[in-house]
């Protein structure tokens, strides 16, 4: 998974920007991560935007991912648990799907 980190100080983020947000001095350098990470967070969606509403019911999770101080909202493939160590299965229409680690 492609993260972005800042090479003036210590922000990371999912996203490319043309500037540090945090900074304000550093450019954001392109890294390689693991995509794998924890759960830190998750809520289930009932009521879905009309684009989602298809898939309704389902879970979105903030994953913790584990090489870098970087949490990544993704939609799961099943239950899970805060705590719950997890893998990025593919992107679907845009977002991060996980699935449970084994």
């Amino acid at each position: 998974m492609k993260i972005f980190a800042c090479t003036n100080c210590d922000y990371h983020s999912v996203t490319s920007k043309y500037t540090c947000p945090k900074c304000q001095q550093g450019k954001l350098q392109e890294t390689e991560v693991s995509a794998s990470g924890t759960v830190y967070s998750f809520t289930d969606i009932h009521i879905a935007p009309a684009e989602f509403a298809h898939i309704a019911p389902y879970t979105v999770a903030l994953i913790q991912l584990d090489e870098a101080p970087v949490k990544v909202t993704a939609r799961m493939d099943a239950e899970v648990q805060i705590g719950d160590s997890v893998e990025l299965k593919g992107l679907e229409e845009g977002a991060f799907i996980y699935t449970k680690a084994d």
